[in-house]
């Protein structure tokens, strides 16, 4: 007989989570929208359940002019692999808001918008408070601290990232999130490489970070942060 499962196309998450760790591997917009659930008993097929056709969840997009819309036989594996030692509910807090926020940057379509999540995934990771003075609290400095951060964070993962780069990204998420002109009216060939620089990074990090205990420990708290990537003068 078919138990409750057979109600829900995706009951358990799986699905959502498989897709979500293949585009931590590589981007795609493989999305659940043409997909349905087959339910077979002793060979017989007894029901289908179509997967969600409209929300969210069924639109996905890569920031490219060209791009492989597909996992290589090397990435499915790799998939396949750390399915089974991708630490979803444990993982540190901050590693855990992190993906949440790449996963919005992922669904997000207009690259001002991505490129807010983006920074608030690397935002999660990497920025700590500053220490209490006089009863209040010092400014954080948020774009110093991304500046620092973020490069020492990619040299970790195989990257390279440089502080004017970063600084550059930082204040194009300020321009979106604080209400001014956008500066992304022409998607040039040098900003898409550029913007996929730095969501590689992210993603390489949050990978690591939810399959390596010790990688991921790294963002436990504001010391060990502070230790790995840096404090500011």
């Amino acid at each position: 007989n078919l138990g409750p499962e057979h109600l829900g196309w995706d009951h358990d998450g799986v699905i959502r989570k498989t897709l979500f760790l293949s585009r931590l591997i590589h981007p795609t917009m493989v999305c659940p929208q043409y997909s349905a659930r087959l339910f077979f008993v002793d060979g017989e097929l007894k029901t289908i359940v179509p997967g969600p056709v409209q929300g969210d969840l069924t639109h996905v997009w890569i920031v490219a002019k060209q791009w492989r819309d597909w996992l290589t036989k090397a990435e499915g594996e790799q998939l396949s692999g750390v399915m089974t030692s991708f630490n979803w509910d444990n993982a540190p807090e901050r590693v855990r808001r992190a993906r949440s926020h790449i996963d919005h940057a992922f669904r997000a379509f207009y690259l001002d918008q991505r490129t807010a999540s983006l920074v608030s995934g690397f935002e999660s990771l990497l920025k700590v408070d500053s220490p209490m003075a006089n009863g209040k609290r010092k400014r954080h400095g948020a774009t110093a601290q991304f500046k620092l951060r973020v490069p020492a964070l990619a040299k970790m993962v195989g990257s390279a990232i440089t502080p004017d780069e970063a600084e550059s990204l930082y204040d194009d998420r300020s321009v979106y999130v604080h209400g001014r002109t956008p500066n992304y009216t022409d998607l040039t060939d040098e900003l898409i490489e550029r913007y996929n620089k730095f969501e590689s990074v992210l993603r390489s990090a949050l990978l690591q970070a939810s399959t390596d205990a010790a990688f991921g420990n790294l963002f436990l708290d504001d010391t060990s942060i502070v230790g790995a990537f840096g404090a500011l003068p």
